[in-house]
């Protein structure tokens, strides 16, 4: 999508858990009221900071997306992008996981607190109403996450998970 229109937009009949879409229109919301437009679509989450395979970024991904076979992974990339301050709607994720549960199972407040502390600089996603092409600095597979296989340093940014 991104190669042939320039954007990658989210899409409802992908999304994996049909019964997180309530959780997923709180964010929907929460962007509009932030001024970030997702249309009638889900946003596009990513983390910031850098994909070192020897961070969290790699192992959400595996954790989320569930891949098993090569032709599975084969299906996803990792983009290295380089987002607006404006065009981004920053979270915890851990918040963000306690208000899906208490959405979904029933426990808890279901109400979000959309605030970020410092202890959450480790677990902050990143939700973009789109991803431009103009954006993206690298695109790579997602690969088995392989903590003997640290890769060196990289560049900040954020990433974005996409299929």
């Amino acid at each position: 999508m991104l190669e042939d229109t320039g954007e990658l937009v989210g899409d409802w009949d992908r999304i994996m858990i049909r019964n997180y879409r309530a959780c997923y229109e709180a964010m929907v919301t929460e962007m509009a009221r932030r001024g970030l437009d997702c249309g009638d679509r889900p946003p596009v989450w990513a983390w910031a900071g850098p994909d070192t395979r020897d961070n969290g970024v790699a192992t959400t991904a595996e954790l989320l997306l569930c891949p098993e076979t090569p032709q599975e992974y084969a299906r996803y990339v990792v983009l290295d992008l380089d987002v607006p301050d404006e065009a981004v709607l920053l979270s915890s994720y851990g918040r963000w996981n306690d208000f899906i549960e208490a959405v979904v199972m029933g426990g808890g407040s279901p109400e979000m607190d959309w605030s970020i502390d410092w202890e959450d600089l480790n677990g902050v996603q990143a939700c973009l109403a789109r991803v431009t092409a103009g954006w993206v600095l690298g695109a790579r597979p997602l690969e088995p996450f392989k903590p003997e296989e640290e890769a060196g340093d990289e560049e900040a940014g954020e990433e974005a998970i996409g299929s």
